[in-house]
């Protein structure tokens, strides 16, 4: 039995490489056998030169194919081109739509060495090498990431607007977290960082995630709607991720949503643009950070109490029920502004985050409501999105590499891939190169 799943085996990968030969030779023949194009002017509007007929090697998702053209040339801007090339839709590194889509899709969510390797094994195609794949995910993450800016620019302009297909949900949610993506020396220079050199060693990524809430919930608690969530992932400042959250808000339909609800955790400029762009939302402190602060708060004097353990379950209770001022009371009958080491200082300013946060922290009348209380959809997104791509060990990246990898990874997470094959057009700018 063993020998014929062997066998088969065999079989199987003869029949897959056979049909990519005979499959091959149809695209050569097509190639070779189509009239040319008709000519056009040069698109400096100059006229063009025949200049002979040149051979050319093109990549497909079945392999190298052979075909000549005729190639013309401009004698005033010193350029040339083949009509041929740009019929077929090819890149100046001679690929197919096709074969740019492999090579985008396994270097979206691979290193670009795994990648060359995963598609030699699945496709059978021969790369030259992993770069191949990187300035293709790149080309492709660029010309979506323009598609996108036209649509944000459209969108504010007025001149695009999504019409509703459904009706509204009632329940919608914006929520914003940032991440570290680490970076080449250059593109950190003379920025603060946490190492002890004072220098930064990440950009953040800004982050946006936004869906809307199923009507039922599961077992007393909410529930997303499936497939509602899209995404947002920028290296811009917080006035052009504003912009970009504030697009992608209109376009999702969210100024149609009866109580939208915005999340995250206490960095001041989340919540800058919370006030700016959506003051009609409910807005709320992820549960679990403020927690964590209550942890934290607790650590700065715990050598003091006689049960810790029982003072932060205390004050838990407390931000349970939304009561922030009852946290603040119960530290301040510990007197620690007489204990010396500063205790009293830092103490005051770690109740400054549940001082400035305490319209935020309502969290028993959000439960009341059934709404969702904390960050994790837009947490795990940083993982996602960032983490598990750009943070492999060993990795630095630059913005320019990075950032084109960042949009594909959120617009297919987004379930928009439309928006970068659909309008898909290779580069074909002319070069002097055949």
């Amino acid at each position: 039995m063993g020998d014929a799943g062997q066998a088969l085996a065999l079989v199987e990968t003869a029949a897959r490489d056979t049909a990519n030969r005979v499959g091959l030779a149809l695209i050569q023949l097509t190639l070779a056998g189509t009239d040319e194009p008709s000519l056009a002017p040069g698109e400096c509007g100059h006229r063009l030169r025949h200049a002979g007929a040149r051979a050319r090697t093109v990549r497909t998702v079945l392999g190298p194919a052979r075909y000549t053209r005729s190639w013309w040339h401009c004698d005033t801007c010193h350029t040339g081109s083949a009509p041929a090339d740009r019929w077929w839709g090819l890149t100046p590194a001679g690929h197919t739509t096709g074969y740019d889509r492999i090579l985008a899709l396994a270097g979206v969510d691979h290193p670009y060495r795994a990648s060359a390797a995963l598609i030699t094994e699945l496709c059978r195609i021969d790369l030259a090498s992993p770069a191949s794949i990187a300035r293709t995910t790149r080309h492709v993450g660029a010309a979506a990431r323009d598609r996108v800016d036209a649509e944000t620019a459209a969108i504010r302009a007025g001149t695009l607007r999504y019409l509703p297909t459904e009706p509204a949900p009632e329940v919608g949610y914006i929520l914003i977290d940032g991440t570290g993506a680490p970076m080449v020396p250059k593109e950190t220079t003379d920025r603060a960082g946490k190492y002890p050199d004072g220098r930064a060693r990440t950009r953040e990524v800004k982050i946006g995630c936004l869906f809307t809430q199923a009507t039922a919930t599961l077992g007393g608690e909410p529930a997303r709607v499936e497939g509602s969530a899209s995404y947002i992932a920028t290296f811009d400042d917080a006035t052009g991720f504003a912009q970009q959250l504030r697009t992608e808000h209109t376009r999702r339909g969210f100024d149609r949503i009866r109580q939208p609800i915005v999340i995250g955790d206490g960095a001041k400029w989340i919540w800058n643009i919370a006030e700016r762009l959506f003051p009609e939302a409910a807005h709320i402190v992820d549960y679990w950070h403020a927690r964590e602060h209550v942890h934290d708060l607790v650590k700065i004097f715990d050598h003091i109490l006689s049960d810790p353990a029982t003072f932060t379950q205390q004050l838990i209770g407390h931000l349970d029920r939304g009561d922030i001022t009852a946290i603040i009371s119960q530290v301040d009958t510990l007197g620690l502004d007489a204990y010396r080491g500063g205790i009293g200082k830092r103490t005051r300013s770690a109740l400054g985050y549940f001082t400035a946060n305490t319209h935020r922290m309502q969290y028993h009348h959000y439960r009341e409501q059934g709404w969702f209380i904390g960050s994790g959809p837009v947490e795990a997104a940083c993982k996602t999105i960032v983490a598990q791509r750009a943070k492999q060990a060993g990795m630095r990246w630059t913005l320019a590499g990075l950032d084109p990898l960042l949009t594909l990874r959120s617009l297919t997470r987004s379930g928009r891939h439309q928006l970068i094959w659909e309008h898909h057009q290779p580069q074909t700018t002319p070069t002097s190169a055949a």
